[in-house]
Parts: C-alpha cells; sequence; structure tokens
C-alpha cells in the first residue's frame, strides 16, 4: 500500500534530491497516464508528492492500485482549494529541488534530469521553467524567454515562465514562500512564482520537456477570464508595491490585450499617462530591468492602437497622436473600421 504522510517528524527525513508536486481534484482519467510519466522519468532520486483535495471520483484508488513506494499521498477531508492543497505538498517536500506537474499534465523523462542539472549549474537561479507542448482540445508549443530580464520585463502580463514545468529550490519554501491559501480562483501559480523570484534569477530551458493538456478539465475553463486576470493584476501590483487606482488596472489591462473596448479620448490618454507612471515607478523601485521594461511597455501602448481604432474613429485618432507618428497603414486602418462602424 502506498504509505500517507500528513506531518514530519523533525530528523526523520531522508535526503532526497527531487519531490514532484502533483495536486489533485476529480480528474480520475488522466491521473494515472500523468504518475506514470513521472515514474518513467530518468532521473530516479524523487519523491512523488500526491496532494488530493477532497476528491469525489475514482482517481485515488487508481494511484493507490499502482504500488510504488515512491508515491505519497496526502489526503484531505475537505476541499481547501488548489493553493491551500499545494501550502500541503510543500511542507512535506524532502527534495533539494520541487518540480510541478499538474495531475491532467505529462513529463517528458528527461524533464527531471535537465531540470535539476541547470539547477545545480546556476546557483543564483530560484525557479527554472521548460516551455510546453499543448495536446488535446489545442495543439501547439508553448514558447516563452530564456533570461530573467525578459521573463521579469513581461511579469505584469502574467509571468512568461510556465508553473506546470517549473523546478524550484525548496529553501525558498523554507525561507518562507507560500501559496495563498485564500486564493480560488486561476492565477495563484503566477502570484506563486512572482513570491519566488525575490529569492533569485527566473530562468527557462527552450525545450519542451512538459505536455500540458487542453480541455474542459482545466481550472480556466468557461470563466470570465477578464475578470480572473483582473483580480490577479491587483494581486500583482500589491506584492511589487506599484501604486494603481481601479481605471489605471484597467488601463494595463488593455494594454496585455485583455481588454478590446477603450470606451473614449480620455481613456487613452490615461492609458499613456499611466505607462509614463509606470515607468517612473519602475526606476523608483526597480521592479523590473529598465530597459527590457521600456521596450515592453512601448509595444503594449502600439499594439493598445488596434482596441481604440476598433473603439471608434476619435479614440484611435488619439493614439495615432500621442503615438506622435502618422502611418498609412494604421490611418487606413482606422478609417475602414470608422466606416464599417457606420
Amino acid at each position: 500500500m502506498i504509505p500517507d504522510r500528513v506531518t514530519k517528524v523533525p530528523g526523520s527525513e531522508q535526503a532526497l534530491k527531487v519531490s514532484v508536486l502533483m495536486t489533485y481534484f476529480n480528474k480520475g482519467a488522466y491521473v494515472q497516464e500523468a504518475v506514470r510519466s513521472v515514474l518513467s522519468s530518468t532521473f530516479t532520486d524523487f519523491e512523488l508528492i500526491l496532494v488530493d483535495d477532497a476528491s469525489t471520483d475514482d482517481g485515488l484508488l487508481k494511484v493507490r492500485a499502482m504500488g510504488d513506494p515512491r508515491i505519497i499521498v496526502l489526503e484531505s477531508p475537505v476541499n481547501t482549494g488548489r493553493a491551500a492543497a499545494a501550502n500541503r505538498g510543500l511542507v512535506a517536500a524532502r527534495g533539494e529541488y520541487v518540480a510541478v506537474l499538474d495531475a491532467d499534465d505529462l513529463m517528458h523523462p528527461e524533464r527531471l534530469a535537465r531540470q535539476v542539472a541547470y539547477l545545480d549549474c546556476e546557483p543564483s537561479v530560484a525557479v527554472c521553467g521548460s516551455w510546453m507542448l499543448q495536446f488535446g482540445a489545442v495543439n501547439g508549443v508553448l514558447e516563452g524567454p530564456v533570461s530573467d530580464e525578459l521573463i521579469r520585463s513581461r511579469m505584469l502580463q502574467g509571468i512568461p515562465l510556465f508553473y506546470g514545468s517549473s523546478m524550484f529550490r525548496r529553501s525558498c519554501v523554507e525561507r518562507g514562500v507560500r501559496c495563498d491559501p485564500a486564493w480560488r480562483t486561476p492565477g495563484m501559480d503566477h502570484l506563486f512564482l512572482v513570491d519566488l523570484g525575490a529569492y533569485g534569477r527566473y530562468a527557462t530551458i527552450p525545450e519542451t520537456l512538459t505536455y500540458y493538456r487542453m480541455g474542459e478539465q482545466n481550472m480556466a475553463h468557461g470563466r470570465d477570464l477578464l475578470h480572473d486576470r483582473r483580480l490577479m493584476l491587483v494581486e500583482t501590483f500589491r506584492k511589487l508595491g506599484i501604486k494603481a487606482t481601479e481605471m489605471e488596472v484597467e488601463y494595463q489591462l488593455v494594454l496585455h490585450g485583455m481588454r478590446n473596448q477603450v470606451q473614449s479620448t480620455t481613456f487613452v490618454r490615461g492609458m499613456k499617462t499611466w505607462t509614463k507612471r509606470l515607468l517612473e515607478q519602475n526606476a523608483a523601485l526597480g521592479i523590473f530591468p529598465e530597459e527590457p521594461f521600456k521596450k515592453e511597455l512601448a509595444e503594449q501602448w502600439d499594439r493598445a492602437f488596434f482596441a481604440a481604432a476598433d473603439s471608434g474613429l476619435a479614440p484611435g485618432i488619439a493614439h495615432l497622436c500621442l503615438s506622435k507618428r502618422l502611418s498609412p497603414a494604421r490611418l487606413y486602418y482606422l478609417l475602414r473600421r470608422s466606416l464599417a462602424g457606420r
């Protein structure tokens, strides 16, 4: 029988290199495949901590029937949410490193070995991710920036380092990094990665070492994505010490491409003022690498033209004027959209 471990007895832990953390709630159709992908790793010095969050399906029975002593099951009598479940696994972990895999995803056999080798060679890196191959309802490769500077410069959009592909140092957990147990909407993974960034650099291995299953079982499926992103952005601002009004949060959502309505020329002018104020706050606080962040914000402002033009002739003209450049192609787009709206 697979053992349960709910608490750790001081001094009783045997050193391990990696703890694989898998939170589980009613994904019985996929969990065995996910677990097998971990057990098939070429790297063997690991434990797999499966945190069951009061599931009501037969997935836990399927995992127990596998009978592998490397699997440790932590059960909860009540559903507490993914963040609180992850915290239970973090507390129980014994590994020098903690690798994350969702219960409906898969890992490449070489993933653990590649990430361990990377972190062993890069002691200043707190967390290392990989690119991911999407499969299921959507197919394709999810790529992201590799360097710490570029990852940090895009942090406000949702850190472009995939939580489900990540491996991080347990020493960060020992220093107090946890998921917010009260957080019950998507975004917990992003916020956890934001906190990890205070303890070292980010990095991504540019290889598809994790396979991300797309479908109705995903936490974000069928939700109001704008609402969830708004909550996540407000909390990100708070964590980073960025001061933003409710309207400035809306400006940032347009810059991220999450909102496609800019309402008025006043909104466009306010959004431009916000980009300047955000740069000033970054210069004072040193949150993001200055030049990459400045470039990223400029590109976001540039892309926001289309949201302005799609909202009306006046907002589109306001964006062109504030950009201080007259692009014939953009002027043509604006006129065509304006005529189509009549």
